[in-house]
């Protein structure tokens, strides 16, 4: 067996440690919210709302948004793993304005990937339930259990908040990491080696439904360790192919999981109206509340999501991709056949527990 060694450093924290969001959040000034307000008035204008995609970090001289923002930058990258911005502009702003602020604040971290089959770089976390039979499960208001994204980081921005839940939920991997070490150290073996990934529907014309190889959980490269976990990908790929999952390998997420959703290992927050939240994807696992929305379809809840990477941001092994590339390669008529309900009602303990609209990972 393996002689693990505890993980030290900025992302290893706690509740405690990482303290209420009134202390990490970090609030756009006057001058960095005009300057944002201002450069997507120059799009609206030009007519260039519709074509995102071409808008590049350099187009924008934006020094004051720079300087508020590189704080947030170094926290993602060397920092705690995450980022809480607040402030961004959306007032008097329509849903495309606000869209562009959220692109141009996300290029300051990398560069947008496509996030589904349609090669879609911005997309919607809304309740699209009614309807898609069978929707991913972020355009749903089902809980989300804390899970990892294929992408260096994700950024959501907030729109539009729920009437009620909704709650966003942040835990460090490499805490999780060290409980798991202290009280069970052998179910990291199981951890380490990995498990076998389902694909979704996405895959590439040469690739199988399910990931060839096992993705690791955790992995220690360049003395830096590395997380990648979604417990129901990880379910379905093994039911997928016909390998069942040891019961040493239940037992080793079982306890991810339990040390994972411990209050004591996570800070939470709601996203107000310009929040805007980036996540380390391989430092730091996120999650969310099922929520309820308000009667009229206006004040739905919506965030806009970007998936972002940057050369040289972290080593991590290749396995950690589950495509081809990061994020999710275009691949016309494709998209999202997964039934993550039906995995749930066949197998609860997929994703951690059953998702529910209340009592949400307590």
């Amino acid at each position: 067996m393996t002689n693990h060694q505890p993980v030290t450093g900025p992302m290893c924290w706690n509740r405690e440690s990482a303290g209420p969001p009134k202390l990490f959040a970090l609030t756009l000034d006057a001058p960095a919210r005009g300057e944002l307000a201002a450069a997507v008035r120059r799009l609206a204008g030009a007519g260039r709302l519709d074509a995102l995609h071409l808008l590049k970090r350099a187009e924008f001289d934006l020094p004051a948004l720079n300087r508020r923002v590189d704080r947030a930058v170094e926290a993602v990258k060397s920092g705690r793993g995450f980022a809480l911005l607040t402030g961004l502009p959306c007032e008097g702003m329509t849903l495309a304005e606000f869209t562009a602020a959220a692109w141009i604040v996300g290029t300051r971290f990398g560069e947008p990937l496509s996030q589904n089959a349609r090669g879609d770089l911005v997309t919607q976390v809304i309740d699209a339930s009614s309807a898609d039979p069978a929707p991913r499960m972020y355009r749903s208001n089902l809980e989300l259990r804390l899970h990892s994204d294929i992408t260096a980081m994700i950024a959501l921005a907030c729109w539009q908040p729920a009437q009620s839940g909704g709650l966003s939920f942040l835990a460090s991997a490499a805490a999780i990491h060290n409980e798991i070490l202290a009280r069970a150290q052998h179910l990291l073996e199981p951890l380490y080696k990995g498990f076998h990934y389902h694909r979704l529907g996405e895959e590439g014309p040469d690739e199988q439904p399910t990931t060839p190889y096992r993705t690791p959980v955790f992995a220690l490269r360049s003395g830096q360790l590395s997380c990648r976990y979604q417990r129901a990908g990880i379910a379905g790929g093994h039911k997928s192919r016909g390998v069942p999952l040891t019961d040493l390998e239940i037992e080793a997420l079982d306890l991810f999981d339990e040390v994972a959703r411990s209050p004591a290992n996570r800070v939470e927050f709601t996203l107000a109206r310009g929040d805007m939240m980036i996540v380390n994807n391989y430092a730091v696992l996120h999650a969310r509340t099922g929520f309820t929305q308000f009667p009229e379809a206006e004040r739905a809840r919506l965030l806009v999501r970007l998936w972002l990477d940057t050369p040289g941001f972290r080593d991590v092994p290749a396995e950690f991709r589950l495509m081809a590339e990061n994020g999710i390669p275009p691949q016309p008529g494709l998209y999202c056949t997964y039934d993550f309900k039906a995995l749930y009602a066949d197998d609860p303990r997929a994703s951690g527990g059953v998702p529910k609209l209340e009592n949400a990972i307590r």
